[in-house]
């Protein structure tokens, strides 16, 4: 139990920045996590992808793989559909951040009199 639990514990963000190699690891730790959670063995993970049991060892120790082989264990976790959502041709909007500034009144030098351009509702 104490395994699942520091399995658990050891997850990161991945951002564009993040380096490769901590990708793989990252990538390798879920997939972990997710074979543990099917209550999978990495013998039972690799026979049902249809992979070696090297190959998960490999996954899982943050080693690089060929995408097919991850497309392979993708699909077992049911996990290839939210792959491709990830890669669709559909270019997601990005959130448009707007800077309120507060507004100021024109000060007027102390020789021009007051603008009278606009009204105040009266």
């Amino acid at each position: 139990m104490e395994a699942i639990t520091w399995l658990y514990s050891m997850t990161m963000k991945i951002k564009n920045s993040t380096k490769t190699d901590q990708v793989l690891n990252e990538i390798g730790v879920r997939l972990a996590k997710q074979r543990v959670q099917a209550k999978l063995t990495q013998a039972g993970l690799a026979e049902k992808a249809g992979v070696s049991k090297r190959t998960i060892e490999r996954i899982e120790a943050g080693n690089s793989i060929q995408l097919s082989t991850m497309i392979q264990v993708l699909r077992v976790f049911k996990l290839l559909e939210p792959f491709g959502l990830a890669l669709s041709e559909e270019k997601p909007e990005a959130p448009v951040k707007k800077k309120s500034k507060p507004v100021q009144a024109k000060k007027s030098s102390p020789d021009e009199p007051p603008s009278k351009s606009h009204s105040w509702g009266y």
